[in-house]
């Protein structure tokens, strides 16, 4: 009977390992975008690096780069974490921020600079993309377990993707950019949660995407002794 009883309780303990892998415990967009504490265990002063790389050929665009973006973490004056990002270099080079620790500000950073741009080049109200990015989020998107090869292993993450312009009512205005996909990668096994974050943007009729932007994290600096 003890046997019985000791299988029963293995059946169980198998039963609920498989119930919390990451196959059937996926979290949401919302909380893979906005509510997971990555930088959690990363100290102020710690800067996070990564590599964006941005290809097109079509000449009504920005023209093809590659550059860095920084995660800055410090210190406010009541002692609470904040983070600044420092997109690209030169005559490029801007600086989003402070902003609020919660999630990766990373990648809130990159969908504002998309958001600029499609709005110079479609015209119409920067809120009203703003706002579609954000409702693809609070529908969730498909998210799927998936594996990250970091720092030279293989560890588990959640892959995001979200179509924020397909279905909306006014898609025919966003021309190509209405089939413009985000794919982000997430770990938690990774500095700062972000690994990956590609945008990829159709051309109607052709082989060739229209655009390509591709952020990848490289890796991170730890904090100074006198950082804040």
């Amino acid at each position: 009977m003890l046997k019985n009883a000791s299988r029963a309780v293995a059946a169980a303990t198998v039963s609920a390992l498989c119930f919390w892998s990451p196959a059937y415990a996926a979290p949401t967009a919302v909380e893979l975008v906005f509510e997971q504490p990555y930088l959690a265990k990363i100290d102020a002063g710690a800067a996070l690096s990564y590599r964006f790389e941005r290809k097109t050929d079509d000449k009504g665009l920005s023209p093809s780069f590659e550059d860095s973006v920084t995660l800055k973490l410090s210190n406010d004056e009541k002692g609470r974490k904040e983070a600044v990002v420092d997109m690209f270099s030169g005559a490029r080079a801007h600086s989003i921020g402070p902003l609020a620790t919660s999630g990766n500000p990373v990648v809130i950073a990159l969908l504002e600079q998309d958001v600029r741009e499609m709005q110079k080049v479609l015209g119409g109200s920067p809120y009203y993309i703003r706002n579609r990015m954000r409702d693809a989020i609070n529908d969730g998107g498909v998210v799927e377990p998936v594996k990250v090869e970091f720092d030279g292993r293989s560890v588990d993450g959640w892959r995001l993707t979200l179509k924020p312009f397909t279905k909306d009512a006014e898609r025919e205005k966003f021309k190509d950019f209405a089939e413009r996909s985000y794919e982000l990668i997430f770990s938690d096994a990774v500095p700062g949660g972000l690994y990956k974050l590609v945008t990829v943007t159709p051309k109607k009729g052709a082989d060739a995407p229209l655009l390509v932007e591709n952020l990848t994290l490289e890796g991170v600096a730890a904090a100074r002794a006198d950082a804040k």
